[in-house]
């Protein structure tokens, strides 16, 4: 990211020096330089500063910086604050005006291993489904499980496995834990996840995984359409619609940023269904 050093204002020019030191740890005014294209002295003028303050550390041979203390503090107290259903809201709704099918937020709740939908847009269709909202529910079903399962490891998918019983929907046997971890991996290689009725009679679903800091998935966004439309539906268009939210989304809370794209191959994700 470049940062012209006169057609930006100083508080543009901290705000990404800050945003580049919460990337990158220990970074030196080379680096800080190269990343926001500003001259080295602009850089130092700016790190001495954010020093004086606390927001910023200088280690003792004084190369390398790194966020300092009073960072932190201030990081604690917003986080005391952030609701990710609030965050997620617009996305949510630019995803309805763009395809008008019900936009879903589902999270995971680590310590029980069970996912619940935490925040929706409904679409304007007369024809739409009643989640249930707030109820834990399982993450081995569904689009919106599956996006957020393949993510776990092997440990805690065997463990759920061991305990899981069959599709809340369609009454379909938990598939042998072989079989469910190449689902899972073909989940993580295309990025997103859809199914058929496993958890909603009548319901396709197609969701992207959330990640938050560090890349620990946090949830999964997606999309609930009544199988009677989905045959109309540009299912490529869709999916991207939905892989962009989610990307996008998490890298408003911290996570990872990535891109990927959909092509014609989706098709192929549909026909090894079910997910």
């Amino acid at each position: 990211m470049s940062v012209s050093d006169n057609s930006q204002g100083t508080v543009s020019r901290v705000i990404h020096l800050l945003g580049h030191l919460a990337e990158n740890q220990h970074t030196s005014i080379k680096d800080v330089s190269h990343a926001l294209g500003l001259p080295p002295s602009t850089c130092h003028r700016l790190l001495d500063i954010l020093v004086r303050e606390g927001i910023v550390e200088r280690d003792p041979k004084g190369r390398r910086y790194r966020v300092g203390v009073e960072f932190f503090r201030i990081a604690a107290l917003a986080n005391q604050h952030f609701d990710i259903r609030e965050v997620a809201r617009p996305f949510l709704k630019s995803v309805v005006e763009r395809c008008d099918e019900t936009c879903v937020l589902s999270l995971y709740d680590t310590a029980a291993g069970r996912m619940m939908y935490a925040e929706k847009h409904d679409s304007s269709q007369l024809l739409r489904y009643q989640l249930p909202m707030n109820r834990p529910v399982s993450v081995l079903w569904g689009a919106s499980g599956k996006a957020i399962a393949a993510y776990l490891s092997p440990e805690e998918i065997e463990r759920l496995h061991a305990s899981e019983a069959a599709a809340p929907a369609s009454g379909e046997p938990l598939p042998p834990l072989a079989l469910l971890k190449e689902q899972l991996r073909r989940v993580r290689d295309d990025g997103f996840a859809i199914s058929f009725g496993q958890k909603i009679a009548g319901a396709v679903g197609i969701n992207a995984p959330v990640f938050g800091v560090g890349g620990a998935i946090v949830g999964s966004l997606g999309v609930t359409i009544p199988e009677i439309r989905a045959a109309g539906v540009d299912m490529e268009r869709l999916t991207n619609l939905v892989m962009n939210a989610a990307e996008s989304l998490s890298e408003v809370i911290g996570g990872p940023k990535v891109t990927r794209t959909v092509t014609s191959e989706i098709s192929d994700t549909a026909a090894r269904a079910p997910l």
